[in-house]
């Protein structure tokens, strides 16, 4: 019964709120309405959450979203390892956010076995368009991630990141020391 109750709720249900949506323009209004109505699927979900349309997550039931979050058209998320968006994160379009990754066993890749780890994308960040943000990462606080990069290694708060693997290429912000 439990199983029949979470298809219903996530498949069925789900799919069916995110099948009439896709009708709607990408206008800010629409986008808020979509991040509303889905709201309830994720595991917390903080106010103003806004999602564009052709947008795809998995295992959406394992995904904390903060304030302020914004997800563009056509983001493809996998959040079966966990996944945690703080406050005022961007996704731009066509960003793949993958908790998983199929293991390589006796010289090929598997369809049915995968190592699961969490991703944690820190407050304020920005992922640029078509970039890649692999299993068990943390970017910090502030960051930025430029286009079509791919984060296969922690990024620190406040650093702007590019490249394939994306690396550190300049700090972008030191807070201040504090004079007593």
């Amino acid at each position: 019964m439990k199983k029949l109750n979470k298809f219903l709720k996530y498949f069925v249900v789900l799919h069916s709120i995110q099948l009439l949506f896709e009708l709607l323009p990408n206008l800010k209004i629409c986008n808020q309405w979509r991040g509303r109505c889905m709201r309830p699927f994720f595991k917390s979900c903080g106010k103003n959450f806004q999602i564009a349309k052709g947008v795809t997550i998995n295992v959406i039931w394992n995904m904390e979203v903060g304030d302020d979050v914004y997800i563009a058209h056509q983001c493809w998320i996998n959040a079966a390892g966990g996944l945690k968006i703080e406050s005022g994160v961007i996704l731009s379009p066509r960003v793949v956010v993958a908790t998983t990754k199929h293991q390589y066993i006796d010289g090929r890749v598997s369809n049915t076995l995968s190592e699961l780890a969490p991703i944690i994308i820190g407050e304020g960040v920005w992922i640029a368009s078509n970039s890649v943000v692999a299993k068990g990462t943390t970017i910090g606080a502030g960051s930025i991630i430029g286009a079509c990069s791919s984060v296969t290694k922690n990024i620190e708060p406040y650093i702007f990141a590019a490249g394939s693997p994306a690396k550190a290429l300049r700090t972008l912000y030191k807070e201040q020391e504090q004079v007593s």
